[in-house]
């Protein structure tokens, strides 16, 4: 069997549609080396890292390379995927092509399995965009019609395919993601020295880092720290990431909230790069991800898989991460949040307890398991 697979994130290994595809072409050819594997990365973007060994990268050119890269984006998907895919099924046998995010083409010959990790413009009217966003939605939309099947991250986002794409429920496949090697447990003490040298934050603290955006709900975080803090605890809030746009609507001004809330200096805004990410869990105290929607929800299993503590929203597809191994509340209870949080700050036999389950929950989640699941739908399309 040939693998064709969509190489565009494959120079963004950062953002999670880039983790995505590094960990599946690090991890297909080790689960069934006997299978061709070709990466199709598009010419115009930087060539990124080599692949490993087993995979063939193929850099293709579009005649909107040097004048428009939405129309090149857009040419590559719909037209330049399904051209190389044709040339390379002609003489060899079973060929599938992989999409590893929400851009399947409208027309191609070999069969496609399209991964589509959550339809949030579809599910959340507020993040449907400007008018290309939604024409490009309507087109991708159209499109996954005509793929052999779907991937995604959780059954969750499978009943949201299944209901807003309407798909019938055999088509779609969940494949629970995994946390990267990187993410494991380490010395509690060498991190927080670390974290303080680096960022002045000293244990106690709570931690979340992840989009700041409405859906990550990091309002209710901080309106329960502050309830925390009126009660005399004495504890410090982290909040990594950055708003990625001005929409006051869409990406709520937590400097503003937390002025109106007195906080002061006990709300730290601080800059992780990816590679810092382990430190932190392992240094926190607690860890909070108060989403309200995820497709599946990466920064919880990371933690665990790094031995923090965990608190999470009750929500979409965050208890199929953490299952038992942490401690889950509705997204929107403040109250409850306040009271989750204080009670773990307090009870060391309680964050040693999901310690030890958080570590035990990550392991059961790995790209080899990922890698294996996904070659038995492709293996299934190519048929």
């Amino acid at each position: 069997m040939q693998v064709v697979i969509n190489g565009s994130f494959w120079a963004e290994p950062n953002v999670g549609s880039g983790q995505y595809l590094h960990g599946l072409v690090r991890w297909l050819p080790q689960v069934a080396p006997q299978h061709r594997y070709i990466l199709v990365t598009p010419a115009a973007a930087p060539p990124g890292p080599p692949p490993p060994p087993g995979v063939v990268v193929v850099r293709a050119r579009t005649p909107a390379d040097r004048f428009s890269p939405n129309l090149a984006k857009l040419f590559f998907e719909q037209v330049t995927m399904p051209q190389v895919a044709r040339r390379l099924v002609e003489g060899a046998g079973a060929t599938v092509m992989l999409v590893p995010y929400f851009a399947p083409p409208v027309r191609s010959r070999v069969p496609v399995v399209t991964t589509v990790g959550d339809i949030i413009p579809l599910v959340l009217p507020a993040y449907q965009g400007r008018a290309h966003v939604r024409a490009y939605m309507a087109l991708v939309r159209r499109a996954v019609h005509q793929s052999a099947h779907i991937l995604t991250f959780s059954a969750c986002s499978r009943d949201d395919i299944v209901t807003h794409l309407r798909l019938p429920r055999e088509r779609v496949t969940p494949v629970l993601l995994a946390a990267g090697d990187q993410y494991s447990p380490g010395d509690q003490a060498a991190a927080r020295a670390e974290v303080a040298r680096r960022y002045g934050l000293n244990a106690p603290f709570i931690y979340y880092v992840g989009g700041l955006d409405a859906r990550k709900n990091v309002t209710t975080l901080v309106r329960a720290f502050a309830l925390l803090r009126s009660r005399g605890v004495p504890i410090t809030l982290a909040i990594a990431g950055r708003a990625l746009g001005g929409d006051r609507a869409l990406f709520p001004d937590l400097d503003a909230l937390s002025a109106d809330l007195e906080l002061g200096l006990t709300v730290r805004r601080i800059d992780v790069p990816l590679e810092a990410g382990p430190l932190l869990y392992r240094a926190c105290t607690v860890f909070a991800f108060p989403s309200r929607y995820e497709g599946f929800g990466l920064p919880p299993l990371e933690a665990m898989a790094c031995g923090a503590p965990v608190v999470v929203s009750d929500a979409s597809s965050l208890p199929e991460v953490v299952g038992a191994a942490a401690l889950r509340v509705p997204p929107d209870d403040v109250l409850g949040w306040a009271a989750a949080l204080g009670r773990l700050l307090g009870d060391s036999d309680l964050r040693a307890k999901l310690h030890a389950q958080g570590l035990a929950q990550a392991a059961r989640f790995s790209y080899r398991r990922v890698a294996e699941a996904t070659l038995a739908v492709l293996a299934r399309a190519a048929r």
